[in-house]
């Protein structure tokens, strides 16, 4: 019998050390399964977002969008710290348009070094507004980390790294996906050690960011009134007066 028990014993030690760990690609569709679905993800028509980052109290950041998800359209409004507020209408696809600062065009490489940054902003803030939704798409490579438990809940953590235009240095993100929920409740920018907890808001029958905090570096980042629309309109895409506090 004693013999029996430890053949037993190797027998499952042997199966849990070949068990084969969890796929990123699996944990990607799991997620989107559970945030809508990718159809309704594919679907959506324009997105509504902002990215306030409050740090220690003080706004640093203040950018509202409008972006066109199927035809690459992007309407930027920001107002910096010195009051200026600049309006970009960008093609994300040829990343050409045009901005104005106070109403006023900007020309040359004021305008095309405009359009550059606007167009790595943009990136970046639909990061956390919708990363968990681009984790299988082009430019976007994931490698499984491992097992963590963060508040006594068990999380695969997959790093996310997405490409960045003109050669710049892939951002790496580690993602912290509930096995529970199969959210992504958690997410670090490498090489930061520190995590963002990540809250949701469901627009178009889909899950996307609302906020998200980090007290370790007391800040908080507000994705602002997030919306799926249909149609909002082509002026605010070419108009740059047509502002988006107008938009219902």
């Amino acid at each position: 019998m004693k013999r029996r028990i430890c053949l037993w014993l190797a027998i499952a030690i042997s199966m849990m050390a070949a068990a084969p760990e969890p796929r990123p690609d699996e944990i990607a569709r799991q997620m989107m399964q559970a945030m809508g679905g990718e159809a309704a993800w594919k679907q959506a028509n324009y997105l509504r977002f902002s990215f306030t980052l409050n740090l220690r109290g003080s706004t640093k950041v203040a950018r509202a969008y409008l972006w066109d998800k199927q035809g690459g359209r992007v309407r930027l409004e920001d107002k910096s710290a010195e009051g200026k507020f600049a309006v970009v209408l960008l093609n994300t696809r040829d990343q050409k348009g045009a901005a104005y600062i106070n109403g006023q065009k900007l020309e040359g490489a004021e305008a095309a070094g405009t359009l550059k940054s606007t167009y790595r902003a943009f990136r970046l803030d639909l990061d956390w507004l919708a990363l968990p939704w681009n984790w299988l798409a082009p430019g976007v490579h994931l490698k499984y980390v491992g097992e963590k438990s963060v508040k006594g809940q068990v999380y695969d953590v997959v790093e996310v790294a997405v490409d960045q235009p003109a050669g710049a240095q892939a951002v790496r993100y580690n993602a912290y996906v509930s096995r529970e929920s199969h959210l992504m409740d958690y997410c670090g920018v490498s090489p930061d050690t520190s995590l963002w907890d990540w809250k949701y808001t469901t627009a178009g029958h889909i899950q996307l960011a609302s906020e998200h905090a980090n007290p370790d570096k007391k800040a908080v980042i507000s994705m602002g009134n997030v919306k799926v629309m249909d149609n909002p309109g082509d002026a605010f895409f070419t108009d740059p007066a047509r502002g988006l506090s107008g938009l219902k």
